[in-house]
């Protein structure tokens, strides 16, 4: 990987995020504004050939270094990830995210992320299990029209508060979560097993050694408390036929892109697609996420937050 521009500094306690982007000017800083209210100090960008101007804005970010590296990213994107993450956050707490995520967590709205890894940090915990929760505007995708730098939970503020269910699998944490509207409306069966998987590790105290093995939904064992963020995720604005298009054109993506294929096949002969129906739900907050049990919080964890709110 090579740093473009300014050193990263070393300073201790900060706690980064690392994120790999393509042509993602129209996500990209309101991912960055919300990770920035959580409580991020630093950005790490792996920019994988982007063409619309994403490099010239992460570039000029304050806060945010911009990497790159050679060849395409399908081929080396665990090779990119694991070398950013060993080179530059060993020692602090990390947020591994795609540039359509937004990482939320029990009573995120009143204690923040440095609050949080301080708790985690005190319960021996390395890390944190997030379910990936597809966000949705209430009409045609293709009218889910986002304006960069809008909160994107405002372009697409529905999601589907279930059915969510696990399954056993190999890798750490030995869990994947499937379910939500890609289950609902499409048919993944011509090309893959199941669903896509909706289970990630994205908040973790990186050791220099650690790997995801499989994107961010698979790492090398490591302490994990009982609890469950979650990853919204936000997939679907008026860009996704497109975006679809060039996935399977390119077959950058997982498999050659074959989750893509179910997409296109899902899509209506004009590109349309509706995902919202009579069980979705309007997003409020992570009280109401916690209520549906999409994300989860310990004892521990709920005394935590009292503490802080009385101190």
């Amino acid at each position: 990987m090579r740093l473009e521009g300014r050193s990263v500094p070393d300073r201790p306690g900060e706690i980064r995020a690392c994120l790999v982007v393509r042509n993602e000017m129209l996500r990209l800083q309101s991912v960055l504004d919300h990770h920035r209210a959580l409580g991020v100090d630093r950005f790490l960008v792996i920019d994988d050939g982007s063409t619309d101007g994403t490099r010239a804005f992460v570039a000029a970010q304050p806060d945010a270094h911009l990497l790159t590296g050679e060849g395409r990213f399908a081929a080396r994107r665990l090779g990119w990830v694991n070398a950013v993450l060993d080179a530059y956050c060993d020692g602090h707490w990390t947020l591994t995210v795609d540039a359509d995520e937004q990482f939320v967590f029990p009573a995120f709205d009143r204690v923040g992320l440095r609050q949080l890894c301080r708790f985690l940090d005190g319960q021996g915990a390395e890390g944190l299990l997030a379910l990936m929760l597809d966000m949705f505007g209430g009409g045609d995708v293709r009218e889910a029209v986002h304006t960069p730098g809008d909160p994107l939970v405002e372009t697409c503020p529905w999601f589907d508060p279930g059915p969510y269910h696990a399954v056993r699998a190999g890798p750490f944490p030995h869990v994947q979560f499937h379910g939500g509207p890609r289950a609902r409306l499409f048919d993944f069966t011509a090309y893959q097993p199941r669903p896509p998987v909706l289970s990630k590790v994205p908040l973790v105290k990186w050791r220099r050694g650690r790997r995801y093995l499989m994107a961010t939904h698979a790492i090398t064992p490591l302490s994990l408390p009982p609890m469950l963020a979650a990853l919204l995720h936000f997939k679907f604005l008026s860009d996704f036929p497109e975006r679809v298009a060039v996935a399977i054109d390119e077959g950058q993506h997982y498999g050659g892109s074959r989750e893509y294929r179910a997409y296109r096949d899902g899509l209506g002969a004009d590109g349309g697609l509706v995902l919202r129906d009579e069980r979705s739900l309007r997003y409020r907050g992570p009280d109401q996420l916690l209520a549906h049990d999409i994300i989860q919080a310990s004892e521990a964890y709920l005394d935590f937050v009292a503490g802080v709110q009385a101190a």
